[in-house]
């Protein structure tokens, strides 16, 4: 996933917003469409998740796709969100190879900004997986992932590395 164009739209207010839910090898991942607009992607953390239906079969192929392969994009407009620096950031992030990963600080260098902003901008990512914020880890070791610094988010974080890992060594 090398592509840094992102297919931003604002969803049809009119269109209800359905919750879905996507199984993979790191966990449970949630997704909000609003029409045919991707709003959110967020993991269930929660020992108790609730049932919610599987995804609608384009999106379910494009994922599937994506996270099998690890060769395709996720084409589905994503809704508008984020600063122009976030955006910048999440760019950058999809120019990450898959299977590597990158410091803050070497990040935030080539884009010219803190390790600190960097992180707060991964921290609002609204599309985990396909925006790979899992690729940046600290100096010192993984890193946080999605806010957190323990717990099962740094569980799938580890996961969709290790993940990566073994499915580039097959590309």
């Amino acid at each position: 996933m090398t592509l840094t164009h992102f297919n931003w739209q604002v969803p049809n207010q009119h269109d209800t917003r359905l919750s879905y839910c996507y199984n993979t090898p790191a966990g449970q991942l949630s997704l909000y469409l609003q029409g045919k607009v991707l709003c959110k992607t967020e993991w269930l953390t929660a020992s108790s998740t609730p049932a919610l239906p599987s995804l609608p079969e384009e999106l379910q192929a494009q994922i599937n796709a994506c996270w099998l392969s690890l060769k395709a994009e996720i084409t589905l407009p994503l809704s508008t969100q984020g600063t122009a620096f976030q955006h910048a950031v999440w760019s950058a992030l999809r120019q990450i190879p898959i299977g590597q990963t990158r410091t803050y600080g070497e990040l935030a260098k080539e884009l010219n900004t803190s390790p600190r902003a960097l992180a707060n901008a991964c921290r609002r990512n609204p599309f985990p997986l396909i925006i790979p914020c899992h690729r940046v880890l600290s100096k010192t070791g993984i890193g946080g992932y999605a806010g957190a610094i323990t717990g099962k988010l740094i569980a799938i974080k580890t996961a969709l590395l290790q993940y990566e890992k073994i499915i580039s060594h097959e590309l």
